[in-house]
């Protein structure tokens, strides 16, 4: 979520709060909390509410109280039903400052006394620890209060001894992981069975666990030299725990491709892609597979992208010798990591669709892969020779604010006049025609397939 979504969701979220007349008492109670504490967290409880204020905290919480003569409420309730609205982003904490458009006041003695409690109970963890690289993540998190800092404090805010178990197993996991590698078989570990290994259940690193979340903070932390793209949050997240060792979702992230081939670490051809190359054939290839090549690369050098499976079916049917890859809308992890495989070796010729989602990926994939990516008949003579009847809403025609490249901004602009889309399948004939020519004046050009590496 990038400020600017942030700052929108949290003026909404302060809009639905604010319209309801009982979150004056609701927020008052935990201000009051807060400053005894220091940090939000245990319970608050409400007295002598009238039927429309219980409705209105029901509506939020998920919970009738409309026969309750208190309404108690714990600050992990709070934060959990927070992270599972509109609202999602925003931590309790945000929250109740801006609420009240002033910084939260801590009551000094006590903060004193529980800041030394909890110091403590953190050293004692990283003692434990020592010599596990997730003491020293966790030691650098908490003196300079990096990304992870708010789900440690909300978390030991909560159930210091429950949260104390987590921590350990958080610390077994990064220890198994580091085993992983020193062992190096480069092999990755389904979530799942590497979670039952090392806590005995397979379901303790689930999304939107606490252990989960510590996980993904560690690897970003962790990864922090490498390039940051721009995926959406559940590909960002899959691919931090691939690069990390783990997978989180194995066969359900693919990518469609045809001529391809893959070796293994041990220099042998993958006898699966190897079928599908021979005879020709697209396969979809899981991020499960693509976890045990080392090396893949496609029978030519010129490698079509493109966004819809309908082109890609034609495509590489009327033209078998060619190389191709079908992204399906949105790449997918699975997609972008075999196009950063292929990158070194091949160029890419991507096409897809004329509205405004076609052209945000296009201009991601152009900036990740830059020179090695052509956009392929993204031109406006195109486009508006192929328009369509599908009209482009305000809330699509929107997203063009996004659009900056260069290559792009002569079809953004004509985009926002016409605010009709055009979609690739159309243009069919117009790829197949540009393949053919290609073909014809410079024949397809080898990339030396058969060779590895």
């Amino acid at each position: 979520m990038t400020e600017g979504e942030k700052n929108k969701n949290l003026k909404e979220c302060l809009e639905y709060f604010r319209e309801r007349p009982v979150y004056k008492k609701f927020f008052s109670k935990w201000r009051e909390k807060y400053a005894g504490l220091g940090y939000l967290g245990g319970k608050i409880t409400l007295t002598g509410l009238d039927q429309e204020e219980k409705a209105q905290l029901s509506g939020f919480f998920q919970k009738d109280y409309t026969e309750s003569r208190t309404v108690t409420i714990s600050a992990q309730v709070f934060e959990k039903r927070l992270q599972n609205s509109r609202f999602a982003g925003i931590s309790g904490e945000e929250l109740l400052k801006a609420y009240f458009e002033q910084p939260l006041v801590i009551k000094k003695e006590e903060k004193q006394k529980e800041l030394e409690k909890r110091a403590f109970y953190f050293n004692d963890i990283i003692k434990k620890s020592q010599g596990n690289t997730a003491s020293v993540w966790l030691k650098l998190v908490l003196a300079n209060h990096l990304p992870g800092y708010e789900i440690l404090i909300q978390q030991y805010g909560g159930d210091p001894e429950t949260f104390r178990s987590v921590l350990e197993n958080f610390m077994a996991a990064v220890q198994r992981l580091t085993e992983m590698f020193r062992e190096g078989n480069g092999c990755r570990e389904l979530l799942p069975v590497f979670s039952a290994k090392v806590t005995g259940n397979p379901h303790y690193f689930d999304a939107g666990t606490a252990a989960e979340k510590l996980l993904t903070a560690f690897f970003s932390w962790q990864l922090s030299d490498t390039d940051s793209e721009k995926m959406t949050g559940a590909e960002e997240k899959n691919r931090l725990f691939y690069q990390c060792g783990l997978l989180r979702d194995d066969l359900s992230n693919e990518v469609l491709a045809y001529g391809i081939r893959g070796w293994k670490r041990d220099g042998s051809l993958h006898r699966g892609i190897e079928g599908f190359f021979l005879e020709k054939e697209p396969m979809r290839l899981t991020l499960h597979t693509m976890g045990s090549i080392e090396v893949i690369r496609a029978q030519r050098k010129q490698v079509y992208v493109v966004e819809n499976p309908a082109v890609f079916s034609v495509l590489t049917a009327r033209y078998p010798e060619c190389a191709a890859v079908c992204i399906n809308g949105q790449p997918r992890l699975a997609a972008l990591l075999l196009l950063d495989s292929l990158k070194g070796s091949h160029r890419f010729f991507y096409a897809g669709d004329f509205d405004p989602e076609g052209i945000l990926i296009a201009q991601r994939l152009k900036e990740r892969y830059g020179e090695s990516l052509h956009l392929w008949k993204y031109d406006k003579k195109w486009y508006l020779q192929f328009l369509s009847e599908v009209e482009l809403n305000p809330r699509r025609l929107k997203k063009l604010e996004q659009v900056y490249i260069d290559e792009l901004l002569e079809i953004r602009e004509c985009m926002k006049k016409k605010k009709r889309a055009a979609y690739q399948e159309a243009m069919m004939e117009i790829y197949l025609d540009a393949v053919k020519s290609e073909e014809s004046e410079n024949g397809f050009v080898s990339s030396s397939a058969d060779e590895n590496g």
